[in-house]
């Protein structure tokens, strides 16, 4: 099984979040310095994967059965952890976004191993001109793990 869910997301403060409908993880608390290293933040049952613009950016969630293998040479940042999600109803927005009215969606309830990556950096001029830059969440039934940076976008030669 594979499904994919798209979205257009206010990437306010440079972030968005990927969360279970009942999470409760204070996001004050998240955005740890380690968190600020991987530029992405896990909670229990919420993750918040930055973003390099502070505008509208296009956002995946893909669920998947079995570790997706992502090929590295394709994305600019990528970081893995994992999440609990104990309701399984997913809810996608904005850090500043009011959930009653963010996107849901349903998963099997239980926990999940994430990557979140980033692509398309080089496209991006200035944080409010478009650009092609794309954030993707990966989610897949797996073992809890710490989050553990694979990709840094800014790692240049």
């Amino acid at each position: 099984m594979r499904s994919v869910h798209s979205f257009n997301i206010f990437a306010d403060y440079f972030q968005f979040v990927v969360q279970d409908e009942s999470s409760d993880d204070d996001f004050a608390e998240i955005w740890t310095e380690e968190a600020q290293a991987l530029q992405t933040a896990f909670g229990r049952s919420a993750v918040c994967p930055g973003t390099l613009r502070n505008v509208d950016v296009p956002v995946e969630v893909i669920v998947t059965d079995v570790d997706p293998a992502i090929d590295l040479s394709t994305v600019d940042h990528a970081v893995e952890g994992s999440l609990q999600f104990p309701t399984g109803r997913i809810v996608v927005m904005g850090c500043t976004g009011y959930s009653p009215d963010a996107p849901r969606f349903e998963i099997q309830a239980g926990t999940y191993r994430v990557v979140a990556v980033m692509a398309g950096v080089q496209s991006i001029k200035t944080e409010w001109d478009p650009a092609e830059d794309k954030y993707v969440v990966y989610l897949w039934p797996g073992a809890a793990r710490p989050p553990r940076l694979l990709k840094h976008w800014n790692s240049g030669p």
